[in-house]
């Protein structure tokens, strides 16, 4: 039912690489967008403007989310990723995320469904993942197979002139409960209003070159997990990350 092309190794930027996250609260995105339009170049994929949308996956204690909220050095995520619709067709992509520390990268792949995704039962993607992806990545998929929370943001891309750092700004986030549901649901969304993520992704040892693109912002890094803010805002785990 699912073919999964594995992307990893032709994607080198997501191989191995630093991510610096700077949050702001209440700033205004033209304003920003002004600023990267000036010390960085945009990178277009299909639209000026993503809508990115994933399905974030744990098991029943959130240990994944858990795991960040205690600031564990070692630990991973599984989510299933689709853009510009507001359900998925038969095209997505399945990421895990992991992190060693200061380090970070992602497993990326792609996944090709028969039929539209949104018309599978959640129960029906993880059988079918199970048997489709290759078998270094299945323990991830069977220790986080619970749905847990959609996350959706708006997302514009800018590159250095070198093309080698990327920066991302992410606003308009929404979060869809998907704890106990059999089938995917857009239903109800907790938004995240004045939120916004500027996100800075370098190869290692470059990442104090994004002060040169940030110029004259003066922002501190701060801890920011969109799916951990997800879990909050909706209940599902205490306190505001």
């Amino acid at each position: 039912m699912f073919t999964v092309l594995d992307q990893t190794e032709k994607r080198q930027d997501l191989a191995q690489r630093r991510e610096v996250k700077y949050v702001l609260t209440g700033a205004d995105v033209g304003t920003v967008r002004t600023l990267l339009d000036t010390n960085t170049r945009r990178q277009i994929h299909h639209h000026e403007v993503s809508v990115v949308r994933s399905v974030y996956f744990d098991d029943a204690r959130l240990s994944a989310c858990q795991a960040n909220l205690n600031g564990l050095g070692r630990r991973r995520k599984l989510r299933l990723r689709w853009y510009d619709q507001l359900l998925p067709g038969r095209d997505a992509f399945l990421e895990i995320k992991w992190r060693d520390n200061k380090v970070t990268g992602k497993h990326r792949m792609h996944v090709t469904c028969e039929q539209s995704l949104s018309e599978l039962a959640y129960k029906h993607w993880t059988a079918a993942l199970t048997e489709s992806v290759p078998e270094r990545y299945l323990p991830y998929l069977l220790a986080y197979s619970d749905p847990i929370v959609i996350v959706e943001y708006r997302r514009e891309h800018f590159i250095s002139p070198d093309g080698q750092l990327r920066l991302t700004i992410d606003y308009d986030l929404a979060f869809y409960d998907q704890t106990g549901k059999q089938f995917l649901s857009t239903r109800f969304p907790q938004r995240l209003n004045d939120f916004m993520v500027l996100e800075g992704k370098t190869p290692v040892g470059r990442e104090s070159e994004l002060k040169q693109l940030l110029y004259p912002l003066a922002l501190r890094a701060a801890r920011c997990s969109k799916y951990v803010h997800g879990c909050q805002t909706l209940g599902l785990v205490a306190g505001r990350h």
